[in-house]
C-alpha cells in the first residue's frame, strides 16, 4: 500500500513530532510504502493535503488532532483521495467518534487494515469542516484555547478557558434563519462532540446529512457554569433555555461581528451560512 503521511510537528504540544518516527517504522514494517512530509503552517497542510488527494495515494494519512484535519479537507480532492487519520492531537474528538484508536499501532493498523467510509462534510460560507462549529461563547472560548493556553493539554485546555471567559461574557443578538435571538452561544454539529469529549450536539450523525444545531438562549452565567458539566454526557439539552433542532442549512446574522470556530480553528466570521456539501469524504476507519 502506498501512503502518503502529513504530520503537523505542533500538533498535540509536539505529540505528533515526538511519534512520527514510531508511526513511520511501523508502517513500513508492515510492508506499506512511505512519503513523510510535514507542514510548515496552517496554510501549508491545506496545500500539501490538497496535492496529495489528488496524486493517486491508496492512502493521505494526516497526523495530528482534529484541527490539523480541519485543515487537511479544506481543499481535499474528495472525489480522488480517501483519507486515514493517527490521531496525534489533544482531544482527537473526530477519531473518538468514528472510532479511530488513540494508540498509535492499533491506529497504523487501522490506517492499512481497516475499511473505508464516508462521511458529510459540513460548510461555513463554503470552508470546510468535519465535527463541529460554533459561534458566541465557545468560540470565545475555543480562540483563548488555541491562543493563550500552552501549559495543559486535551480537555483542560478548554475547561481553563471557560473558566476565563465566563466572568466577562455578555449574549449575543442574531438572527438565525428567521428567528431573532439572544444567545449565549449556538453550535452546528456534524459529530456530536468536541473540547476533547464535549457532547454538544449529542443527535449528530455524521452521515446523515444533515446538521444537529444546539442552541444555548440567554442565561445567567451561574447557570451556564451549572450547565456546562453536563456537555460531557450530552445532558444539557433538558435545560429550558437549551434548544436542539435540525436541518441541512442554516443562515446566522450578528449585531456586530462574531467569529466563528469549527474543530478548534477558525474559519470565517458572521454573516455565515452552514451547510453539507455535495460530496462526502471518504476516511479509513475500523
Amino acid at each position: 500500500m502506498h501512503l502518503k503521511v502529513l504530520f503537523n510537528p505542533l500538533a498535540g504540544r509536539g505529540r505528533a513530532r515526538r511519534h512520527i518516527a514510531d508511526a513511520e517504522a511501523y508502517l513500513r514494517s508492515r510492508g506499506a510504502t512511505v512519503e513523510l512530509q510535514a507542514s510548515a503552517s496552517p496554510a501549508d497542510m491545506t496545500r500539501i493535503a490538497a496535492q496529495a488527494s489528488a496524486a493517486g495515494y491508496d492512502r493521505v494519512v494526516v497526523c495530528g488532532g482534529d484541527g490539523t484535519l480541519n485543515l487537511s479537507v479544506r481543499e481535499f480532492d474528495l472525489a480522488r483521495g480517501t483519507l486515514a487519520l493517527l490521531p496525534l492531537g489533544s482531544g482527537d474528538d473526530f477519531a473518538r467518534v468514528t472510532g479511530i484508536p488513540r494508540e498509535l499501532r492499533a491506529a497504523c493498523d487501522t490506517v492499512l487494515d481497516g475499511r473505508v467510509m464516508e462521511v458529510d462534510v459540513a460548510t461555513a460560507n463554503g470552508l470546510r469542516y468535519l465535527g463541529v462549529a460554533g459561534l458566541g461563547f465557545d468560540s470565545e472560548v475555543a480562540r483563548l484555547a488555541n491562543e493563550g493556553v500552552r501549559f495543559l493539554r486535551g480537555s483542560l485546555v478548554y475547561l481553563y478557558s471557560i473558566l476565563r471567559v465566563l466572568p466577562r461574557f455578555t449574549p449575543h443578538r442574531v438572527r438565525i434563519n428567521d428567528r431573532e435571538l439572544d444567545i449565549m452561544f449556538a453550535v452546528f454539529g456534524n459529530t456530536p462532540q468536541y473540547g476533547g469529549g464535549i457532547r454538544i450536539a449529542p443527535g449528530a450523525v455524521y452521515d446523515d446529512g444533515q446538521l444537529e444545531v444546539c442552541i444555548v438562549h440567554r442565561t445567567t452565567r451561574f447557570q451556564l457554569l451549572l450547565t456546562l458539566p453536563r456537555g460531557y454526557n450530552g445532558t444539557h439539552i433538558i435545560k429550558p433555555f437549551v434548544e436542539t433542532t435540525r436541518g441541512s442549512a442554516f443562515r446566522v446574522e450578528s449585531e456586530r461581528l462574531l467569529d466563528v470556530y469549527a474543530d478548534g480553528e477558525r474559519l470565517t466570521t458572521t454573516p455565515v451560512q452552514f451547510g453539507i456539501a455535495e460530496q462526502r469524504l471518504r476516511v479509513v476507519v475500523p
